[in-house]
């Protein structure tokens, strides 16, 4: 394998994970009004959004404690931001739990998807096949939020 292939594994897994962004994105825009059944759903798309923010957060973590290896230390500031991602997740869980703000969640989170991927895929630390892959999963995480948001607002 060329040392910038894309693994097959991780655009399969890549794209697996995506199903759960796609599914509830479908759901809101061909279900009924159904109010409790829509925060639900709508619910469950902003935690699944918080725990791949946070998981996220967790690769640049490890890139940056990979640096140890290299001799180098860990850069506090990009361990800090490496962070953000998760509070930003955590708080629109909460936005919509507590404020039933759905639709403006789920069109923030669509937005800390795609701040993520811009980091990600403008970061020359990281593999290039890696940050080809992150185009493609915040494209598509992006995508169904935004799409949910629309969906959600409009009914």
């Amino acid at each position: 394998m060329r040392k910038t292939a894309m693994p097959s594994a991780a655009l399969w897994l890549t794209l697996s994970g995506l199903i759960p962004f796609a599914a509830p994105a479908v759901f809101l825009g061909v279900v009924g009004a159904d109010p409790l059944l829509r925060e639900q759903v709508a619910l469950c798309l902003l935690v699944y959004s918080a725990v791949i923010l946070s998981f996220l957060g967790g690769v640049r973590w490890g890139a940056e404690i990979g640096a140890l290896a290299d001799g180098e230390g860990p850069r506090a500031s990009l361990l800090a931001l490496s962070v953000l991602g998760s509070l930003a997740g955590w708080a629109l869980v909460l936005l919509a739990a507590f404020g039933a703000l759905y639709w403006q969640a789920l069109a923030l989170s669509a937005l800390a998807h795609a701040l993520h991927a811009y980091w990600d895929i403008r970061c020359t630390d990281l593999a290039p096949w890696f940050r080809r892959l992150r185009l493609i999963a915040a494209t598509g995480a992006a995508l169904s939020l935004a799409l949910a948001a629309a969906a959600y607002a409009l009914r």
